[in-house]
């Protein structure tokens, strides 16, 4: 059977945009789990006692199993009926949406009835209070230690096993569907106004992500009545985690099903894609290769494609342009929300709100807008990358002014910095010589529970001197240090109004210097003839997600982490989170990190542009002369 040609103009034209207007549903709901994932973290470590290190390990399965996956599915799915390998991702997606809600069914909504956690709140006042009698000791905090961080093993299995799958079914969203697009608009000026517009969605989903988690943070677990006394920002309160999994996997199995009706191309009868197709022997179902021959076929053949992909100057000086630009997203965007919260003492929710402002507002649009003017103007790829490096200094220039917009970090009494060892120190276990502290046995709290008093801050209740608490109020009063008065939850932070000024520093910066961010993904596709351009875009995921994006929150981390000057001990002889940083040399790592990369990206734009001017891309060459010097280029591998 002859399989038909679509006729070309408007079915030709809904058909493409259809594909579009499908892969933009995907990709917003891929990007609001991948939000929604960072929203719920606290609320999965309370509900499940998880620790942060494995909770940031939930977060680096999900690109450990993209990586996986990538180059095998481009590789292998360039063989393959493209719209129907995207469509089975999206149904995978859906099972693996449903796994990470698994655990609700398991071991159920709620950890806690209502005696059990007045015990638990009876054993937070014993653990907190100033201790007159001195009962307290640390070893039995290290047991209440060991079973508020008991974790459930299993859960974690599932969730871990969820987030791994996560990401190797997504594979074909940023790969073969982009190819698919690219190669069967009419024309390919069309081409990167509808690829940013899903590269967009990308920064616009996980800002639904933030938007979901908040939603459903503020519905109690079991969706009926919390325990009494129990309010939203009470410790014990769990929201409905479980709720924006089924939300996401639902809305991947009802966006799958159309995936399976497009055909297997849309090429006009004119095109240069569909002479190159009729220029090749036809193949016959009987000979075409099983699912087990192409993997054999990838493991012998892969090594050449991979050497001649790396040989391509201008293919690979872009990807490591990509690369480095990607550390944007993988650290800026990922420890914004931090950055916002502790620099200018936002709440950790408004700190949400406003990072997703900058994503939306900054990122998302300006690529989508950059699309269009690419394709609405025309412009040259080479003119393209000049645009690029153009956007990217402005990048480089708001870091350095978003370093100089920081504020000061609250002060916290017992907390000094010492010149001649360049530190800070909190007491040096010398509390007892504090008048209203002698008596406290604050050196045995290791946990930190911030309160105030006019200004004041203190590390925990204990260091305020406070001897009462009211379980259902989830108050301190009689607090000795601020003459028996009572004081409030949280920190206080100095008077700040600079942090509009950075917000709108960061949003122009980001905006213009987003702009021409596909550009990176256009010449790494104009760079390489079309049937190499599955794989040669699953190889730039690869690499930006194995260099990038998974490296890049831990690398960001250590160097915040060096900003640190004071420690939450959640347990004996371990050093826990930080809970207050050294704000000016935070803000100045944490931008002239982002700067570093950067100008790497700059540099290596810079190179593919002084590349590109001395090689013939593959569009640039004549159409009648390129069947010939493929199949010149194909014959010369074969004799060697």
């Amino acid at each position: 059977m002859t399989e038909r040609t679509p006729l070309p103009g408007k079915k030709y034209k809904l058909s493409i945009n259809m594909f579009v207007l499908l892969m933009v549903l995907v990709i917003a709901v891929q990007g609001t789990y991948l939000g929604y994932v960072v929203g719920m973290l606290t609320t999965l470590e309370k509900r499940f006692g998880f620790s942060s290190e494995k909770s940031g390990w939930l977060l680096s399965l999900y690109d450990i199993g993209h990586t996986m996956a990538i180059l095998l599915i481009g590789y292998i799915g360039s063989h393959y009926h493209l719209p129907r390998i995207t469509g089975i991702g999206v149904l995978l997606s859906s099972l693996s949406m449903f796994m990470l809600a698994l655990p609700v069914l398991f071991y159920g909504t709620a950890d806690y009835t209502q005696e059990q956690l007045l015990q638990k709140k009876e054993a937070y006042a014993m653990e907190m209070s100033c201790d007159l009698e001195g009962r307290r000791e640390i070893s039995s905090q290290g047991e209440d230690c060991w079973r508020e961080h008991s974790e459930h093993t299993n859960a974690f299995i599932i969730l871990a096993f969820g987030q791994l799958f996560a990401g190797i079914f997504a594979a074909p969203f940023n790969t073969i569907a982009y190819v698919y697009i690219d190669s069967n608009v009419k024309q390919k000026r069309e081409s990167p106004f509808l690829l940013g517009l899903l590269t967009s969605m990308y920064a616009f989903g996980p800002a639904l992500g933030f938007l979901l988690s908040s939603i459903l943070n503020g519905v109690y677990t079991t969706l009926g009545d919390a325990p009494d006394h129990i309010g939203t920002h009470d410790e014990h309160w769990i929201g409905a985690w479980w709720l924006g999994f089924l939300f996401c996997g639902t809305a991947y199995l009802l966006l799958a099903v159309p995936f399976f009706f497009f055909p297997r191309t849309y090429k006009h009868p004119d095109s240069f894609h569909l002479m190159l197709e009729h220029s090749r022997p036809e193949v016959s179902p009987e000979d075409r290769l099983s699912f087990k021959e192409n993997i054999e076929l990838f493991l012998r053949e892969f090594p050449m494609v991979l050497k001649k992909l790396l040989s391509n100057k201008v293919y690979i000086t872009m990807v490591i342009a990509w690369m480095f630009g990607s550390y944007l997203i993988g650290g800026y965007q990922t420890y914004l929300p931090k950055f916002i919260e502790t620099q200018y003492g936002r709440s950790a929710s408004m700190a949400d709100i406003y990072s997703g402002i900058i994503s939306v507002g900054a990122i998302a649009v300006s690529t989508a807008l950059g699309g269009w003017i690419l394709s609405r103007y025309n412009i040259a790829p080479r003119s393209s990358i000049i645009c690029l490096i153009g956007s990217w200094v402005v990048i480089l220039v708001s870091y350095i002014v978003g370093m100089n917009l920081g504020c000061s970090q609250p002060k916290v009494e017992g907390l000094s910095y010492v010149d001649y060892a360049d530190r800070w120190h909190f007491y040096h276990n010398q509390e007892r010589e504090q008048e209203c502290l002698e008596y406290c046995n604050c050196e045995t709290v290791l946990k930190f529970d911030g309160v105030s008093s006019n200004g004041h801050n203190f590390y925990s209740p204990c260091h305020a001197g406070c001897t009462n608490y009211d379980p259902f109020s989830n108050t301190w009063s009689n607090c000795q240090c601020v003459y028996g008065s009572a004081v409030d939850k949280g920190l206080v932070h100095p008077e700040c109004d600079i942090f509009f000024a950075y917000l709108a520093v960061m949003m122009i910066g980001l905006f213009i210097g987003n702009l021409f961010f596909m550009v990176t993904m256009m010449i790494v596709l104009r760079s390489v003839f079309d049937e190499e351009k599955v794989i040669a875009l699953s190889l730039a995921s690869f690499i930006t997600n194995l260099f990038g994006f998974i490296p890049a929150p831990v690398i960001y981390g250590f160097f915040i982490d060096l900003c640190c000057i004071l420690w939450n001990r959640q347990c004996p002889n371990e050093r826990g989170n930080c809970v207050l940083y050294d704000n000016d040399k935070f803000s100045k790592m944490f931008h002239g990190v982002n700067g570093f990369f950067q100008i790497f990206a700059i540099i290596f734009a810079g190179i593919c542009y002084w590349v590109s001017k001395s090689v013939k891309l593959p569009e640039e060459m004549p159409m009648q002369e390129f069947p010939e010097s493929r199949e010149r280029e194909y014959r010369d591998e074969d004799e060697e």
